[in-house]
Order: structure tokens, then C-alpha cells, then sequence
């Protein structure tokens, strides 16, 4: 039976993105496993758009299963770079179970790997006088409660937050554990696969200004948590795992 992997992620149109992070899992996944088909998808019909106008074609995973499917593959694991189960997995990736497709599950699902979030957490190395803020995507739909249960398990010096200001833990639930903690010096660090106009907008420009104007004096990390060879093994081991 012919056999395949799908990496599926939301997407980005920056090349030096694709090129740092998932073209580079995906070269690690084919070195790893290189009896399987080694297929990219992206969940954002926005990325696709873009890029199909300056002639890069990628598929959604559901038209690239079908293609699959067309060229006599029987087994399909789909691979998702998504970090929770929320909306964009909801209904890009979770509508795609099927008895020929294993799909895995998002790294931070309920319960959280400890595993997983030490290897976040050694991915940004704060000094001892730093506390760090870590910032996810968040919903504006649905609450999604991975961030609030990924809190739990952190230390008083370590925060998370959301983009989405009608999630939690919003800006206010973070500046209400920075004045507990005494914070002066702050970490901020993309809670995010491959970071992009987020990281630009959203972290290095929102929440920085909104915290210096707080009085806090804050450094950022800029680089997705794939840009880490660390954190791009976890999904090795979660193919290992399935394989």
C-alpha cells in the first residue's frame, strides 16, 4: 500500500518563512520516513490565493488527499503545525478523518505534554530577571481553553496571553500577574508556529508598546517556535509515534 504525509500548516506567502520553517520539516520528515510521500497543505485559502498570483501553487489538505486518493495512495497521515484544536482545525483539518487518513493531534491538546511545553519553554531562554510572556493566536469565535490549562502549568514568572483581544487570557490578565510577580524586565516570545505578521504587528508592535507605555522594559523574540530544530522534532516523534 502506497502511503503518504501531509504537513499541514495555516500558511504564509513570506518565501524566507516557508524556506526557514516548513520547507526545512518538511526535508526533516522525508529524511526521517523516506518511505512515504511528502506532500505540503496549507489550511488558509488567503495564503493560497496569494501565492497562487505570483504563480506558487499549494493545495488545502482536502484537495490534496484527493489527489492522493487519485494516484492510488491507501494510507494518508496528516500532520498539522496548527498548535491547538481550535476553529482553523475544527474545520480544516478535523473534517478531513477518514478511514485512509490518520489525522494527528495538535501538540498543545488536552492534557498537555509537559514534555512539550519544557521544549517550548527552552526555545526562549529569559534571563533570571526576566519574566517572560508567551503569546498565542486565541479565537474570536469560540473561547479555546489551551491557554488557560498551558497557565496553569507554568511558574509565577512565566505568562500567556492571546492576539484576539475578545479571548483569554487577554492584555489585562497578563498585567494583572505581572504586578504579582514584581515584573520589571519582560521576554515576549510568539506562542505561534511560524510567528509572521504576528510577531510584527500583533507582538513586537502591540503588546510592546502597550507594555513599555506600562513602564516595563521588554525585549521580543521574532522567530516562530519552527524555526527551532527542537520544537520541529516534536512532530517527528508524533510521526514516530503514529508510524
Amino acid at each position: 500500500m502506497r502511503s503518504a504525509i501531509i504537513l499541514a500548516s495555516f500558511g504564509s506567502a513570506d518565501d524566507s518563512i516557508r524556506e526557514k520553517i516548513f520547507d526545512k520539516l518538511a526535508a526533516e520528515i522525508q529524511e526521517k520516513f523516506p518511505a512515504y510521500e511528502l506532500r505540503q497543505a496549507f489550511t488558509s485559502n488567503f495564503m493560497i490565493k496569494k501565492l497562487a498570483a505570483r504563480g506558487i501553487s499549494i493545495s488545502t489538505p482536502t484537495e490534496e488527499i484527493s489527489k492522493l486518493r487519485n494516484v492510488g495512495f491507501g494510507r494518508i497521515i496528516l500532520l498539522p503545525t496548527h498548535l491547538t484544536a481550535g476553529e482553523e482545525f475544527d474545520n480544516k483539518i478535523k473534517i478531513c478523518a477518514a478511514e485512509d487518513v490518520k489525522i494527528i493531534a495538535p501538540l498543545l491538546s488536552e492534557p498537555i505534554d509537559k514534555k512539550i511545553l519544557a521544549t517550548i519553554l527552552n526555545c526562549f531562554q529569559k534571563s533570571a530577571d526576566e519574566d517572560l510572556i508567551l503569546i498565542g493566536h486565541g479565537s474570536p469565535h469560540r473561547h479555546n481553553p489551551v491557554y488557560e490549562n498551558l497557565q496553569k502549568l507554568t511558574g509565577d514568572k512565566i505568562h500567556v496571553g492571546v492576539i484576539e483581544a475578545s479571548d483569554t487570557p487577554n492584555f489585562s490578565d497578563v498585567i494583572e500577574r505581572l504586578k504579582k510577580s514584581r515584573a520589571d524586565k519582560i521576554l515576549l516570545a510568539p506562542l505561534l508556529f511560524n510567528g509572521g505578521v504576528h510577531v510584527t504587528a500583533d507582538i513586537a508592535g502591540g503588546w510592546f508598546n502597550r507594555l513599555t507605555a506600562q513602564g516595563y522594559r521588554v525585549r521580543v523574540i521574532r522567530d516562530g517556535l519552527g524555526s527551532f530544530k527542537k520544537f520541529r522534532e516534536l512532530y517527528i516523534e508524533k510521526l514516530e509515534e503514529t508510524i
